[in-house]
């Protein structure tokens, strides 16, 4: 083997040790207990015990192609203004100018996409403007706006801002000329690659205000091929786009810096990101793991059966591979957003381009050496040689947040195989991937449970796992591409797009193998394209969606159940840190150490302690934190090795989201502990244990007042805290332990956007109104309860969405809930010693 795969090698094992000797330290005592690797000022309010910090780790603004191209203006600049509790204003946009305008002359190397706020004349004014409401602003935020397209989006939809008569007048060294052209802003300083048929194409679609094909175009490009490369506008060699790239990821960097409270108030945190968007579209194997393959592509004619039985190399089973399957509209989604802990970052973010994922082994695949299909090895490695191992960057630290696994198909999270090169997968995955995005606007990928017809991708069916599912297995499916509830199976959705399915995995990998490559805390976010960092209340949602002006643009958009953007959509979630202060190395480690927990939206507080020595009254004290650390681990902590066998225990405190002035927060029901453990066998299992409160057993609308949606019953509780104790534990077995905590059913935003509209499911959907005078004003679904007149319908709604409102269709509410990161259990007994013992055989593979 190469140097390379010795260094990973190596990294394995200086992992295992690592791991072996992880022990939680006192966080009283004296001293910061997280490594300051930055310039600033100490915080004010810092707390030994940790504090709960609301944040946004999955958004994206003018600089993703994706959002620009939807109208889009709002910058990083804008998404911080806003996640600080300002004003900013979303599309469509007015042009109010009273006279033509020359743009202003200055340099400019990024655009700026300047806009202003109803009142004020610009060329384009924000017709609808958003603002946190009093209190809601959040604490931190990483914008993770796409690396594909950093460069491509700059030079297609540059906003010109100095003029010119010449080249030479121009940034030339920036890659900019002057474009003479004839036009209506002729003579202006632009990004070169500016008239490339594929610019042209997009900006005339933008000027139609609806997303045509160039976004997919260029997705083909670099995002979805097995090779990607960059589109024709790059120039020959790419490096007009990278160039652009830098010059992009430089002012990323500038304006989260901007943003950053470096005084002692600390009040706000921003963290240098982006998103890496791979997105194979590949097909899949023909046996049972239908696992992805690229080579032996063939026609399949019949949907899920090959032509022949070829061979493909890329599966493992010597199955044949599909591209005509259930379910095969899109692609299986593998973005990562990737955040980093300081100012010292990588010089040019790692995109599917310059780190494409594994190929496999097929004729096709050009990667050498090739690693099995969709493994994030290629990346994750250049991303630790160029952050971590970069000796000129002494305090870079990284990490990555795989996002939407139910919309991979399984592949985000394939188990490593059982060789030396899926060991150093397993290691480098649980080196920089400490968290996955359990929720967000496009589904929440927890679990699975189809109410419908009742398959469960858990074993036992867990119905709470029905919460926010999406009829699509792969991102950006179009409608044909829907499954329905009959065709939605663990054969075209596998287990494995789910996270608790793959922490089980990744515990049978552990006991065998002896590291966790799924040793996965939580968080939540938006992946919103709007530029407005956890935005996740429902009412504002249906006021304003998340994508631009494909957001909800006509009801037969956002509440159609096959349209992508549209019914299946939610507000999305947050990502809440346990940190002692609000500055970039304290949230930074919280994130690193697991020590998190997601919302799917609102704001309760959740804690939770696990030990073999925790006491029971702990609840009943004031000194819940101190007692929890003292005896115990937090949430995304291990437990090694049991003390005489003993069982251990759970502290679980709640507190319900305390809303803001005039819209009280919602009740809690109950917490829950989720547990899943590996046996002697190898073989998985789980169990969902109630550990305080209980189900109502009431009609979600008894308590919710679905016209005005506020409480119709103040049933539940403003605090939950328990002290439990895990009544099967097995000292040999490999186990979690994660809280969900629910809350009372409140309306979904669904229901928000119907009330806003009037529709009201109790009447008819309209008034006759005919000359018959038995008929006229009667109450009406359609013309022929009218006697020959007509059924007219107020002017709020129209007939669709009427229907749509009152058919049981669209969902009228839901039980938001919030996950802790889990507290892993692992048994005394460990692989460690033989792996150790190998080790100078593994280097010299």
């Amino acid at each position: 083997m190469g140097e390379s795969f010795k260094t990973i090698i190596l990294g394995v094992l200086l992992t295992l040790v690592s791991l072996a000797g992880v022990a939680w330290g006192d966080p009283v005592a004296g001293g910061l207990p997280f490594a300051r690797t930055e310039v600033r000022e100490p915080c004010a309010n810092y707390t030994p015990t940790k504090q709960p910090f609301f944040g946004e780790t999955h958004l994206h603004t003018a600089y993703s192609f994706d959002a620009v191209v939807l109208e889009t203006r709002n910058t990083p600049e804008q998404a911080y203004l806003y996640a600080k509790g300002g004003r900013v204003g979303l599309p469509p946009w007015a042009d109010t100018r009273i006279q033509d305008d020359t743009p202003p002359d200055q340099k400019t190397l990024v655009a700026a996409y300047p806009y202003c706020m109803p009142g004020e004349h610009c060329q384009f004014m924000a017709t609808r403007t958003v603002q946190f409401p009093e209190g809601r602003a959040l604490d931190f935020a990483a914008i993770t706006d796409h690396s594909e397209q950093f460069g491509e989006s700059n030079t297609c939809m540059f906003e010109a801002t100095q003029s010119c008569a010449a080249d030479s007048d121009c940034d030339t060294r920036n890659g900019q000329k002057c474009f003479t052209a004839p036009g209506a802003d002729t003579g202006m300083c632009r990004p070169r690659g500016y008239n490339d048929p594929i610019c042209v194409a997009a900006r005339d679609e933008l000027s139609r205000l609806r997303q045509g094909a160039v976004p997919g175009i260029m997705a083909g490009f670099e995002n979805v091929a097995e090779n990607p490369a960059r589109p024709p506008v790059c120039g020959p060699d790419g490096r007009r786009c990278a160039q652009q790239a830098k010059l992009v990821w430089d002012k990323v960097r500038s304006m989260a810096n901007d943003a950053y409270d470096r005084s002692s108030a600390c009040a706000f945190t921003s963290f240098i990101a982006y998103e890496y968007t791979a997105m194979a579209a590949n097909g899949r194997c023909a046996d049972a793991t239908a696992l992805p393959c690229w080579d032996q592509r063939q026609n399949n004619k019949v949907v899920d059966k090959p032509d022949d039985n070829t061979p493909s190399a890329d599966c493992p089973s010597g199955a044949a591979c599909l591209m005509n399957f259930t379910g095969n509209s899109g692609a299986d989604n593998l973005h990562r957003n990737v955040i980093f802990r300081n100012d010292q970052v990588i010089d040019q973010p790692l995109s599917n381009v310059e780190a494409p994922l594994g190929c496999g082994a097929g004729a096709d695949c050009t990667s050498a050496p090739g690693w099995p299909v969709a493994s994030p090895v290629p990346m994750l490695q250049k991303l630790k040689e160029a952050c971590t191992d970069n000796p000129s960057k002494p305090d870079c630290d990284v990490l990555t947040i795989p996002h939407n696994p139910n919309m991979s198909r399984g592949s985000m999270f394939i188990p490593p195989a059982n060789t030396p090169a899926g060991l150093a997968e397993a290691a480098l995955r649980q080196e920089f991937e400490p968290l996955v995005e359990i929720t967000q606007i496009k589904g929440q990928s927890e679990c699975r449970y189809n109410a419908k017809t009742g398959m469960a991708w858990t074993n036992p069916p867990d119905e709470l796992c029905g919460f926010e599912n999406e009829g699509w297995a792969r991102l950006g499916g179009v409608a044909d591409g829907y499954l329905t509830d009959e065709l939605q199976t663990t054969d075209t959705i596998p287990a494995r797009s789910y996270v608790r399915n793959t922490l089980e995995n990744g515990l049978a990998y552990a006991a065998k193998h002896g590291v966790n490559p799924f040793q996965l805390g939580f968080a939540g976010a938006l992946d919103n394209h709007n530029g407005t960092p956890g935005q996740t209340d429902a009412a504002q949602y249906a006021k304003s969606g998340a994508h631009g002006i494909q957001s909800f643009a006509t009801s037969s958009g956002a509440l159609n159940e096959r349209f992508f953007l549209g019914l299946e959509t939610n507000a999305g979630g947050l990502t809440v840190a346990w940190a002692e202060e609000n500055s970039r190395d304290a949230i930074f480690t919280a994130l690193k150490n697991r020590e998190t927990y997601a919302t799917s939206g609102t704001r309760p507080i959740v804690r939770v302690f696990g030990g073999f020595g925790l006491p029971k009254n702990l609840c009943d004290k004031g000194d819940f934190a101190e007692r929890g650390y003292a005896g115990g681990v937090p949430m995304g902590g291990t437990l090694a090795g049991s003390p005489g066998g003993q069982a251990p225990s759970f502290a679980v405190s709640a507190l319900m989201d305390a809303g803001w002035p005039g819209h009280a927060g919602t009740p809690l029901e109950r917490a829950q502990i989720v547990k899943g453990w590996v046996d002697a066998g190898g073989a998985t299992h789980e169990k969902v244990y109630d550990v305080v409160g209980k189900a109502s057993g009431k009609a979600p609308e008894d308590l919710v007042n679905l016209r005005t949606c506020k409480p119709a019953s103040w049933e539940g509780a403003k605090e939950l805290c328990t002290v439990w104790t895990d009544p099967a534990f097995n000292p040999a077995q490999h186990a979690f332990y994660y809280v969900r905590v629910l809350e009372n059913p409140s309306c979904r935003w669904t229901q928000y956007y119907c009330n806003a509209r009037g529709v009201d499911c109790s009447k008819p959907m309209g008034t006759c109104r005919t000359k018959d005078r038995s008929f006229n004003k009667k109450g009406c679904n359609s013309n022929a309860e009218c006697g020959g007149g007509v059924c007219t319908l107020p002017q709020s709604y129209e007939e669709y969405e009427y229907t749509q409102c009152c058919s049981g269709i669209v969902p009228q509410t839901v039980q938001q809930r919030a996950w802790t990161s889990p507290i892993w259990y692992k048994p005394a007994a460990s692989p460690l010693a033989d792996l150790l013992k190998d080790a100078p055989a593994l280097a010299g593979r």
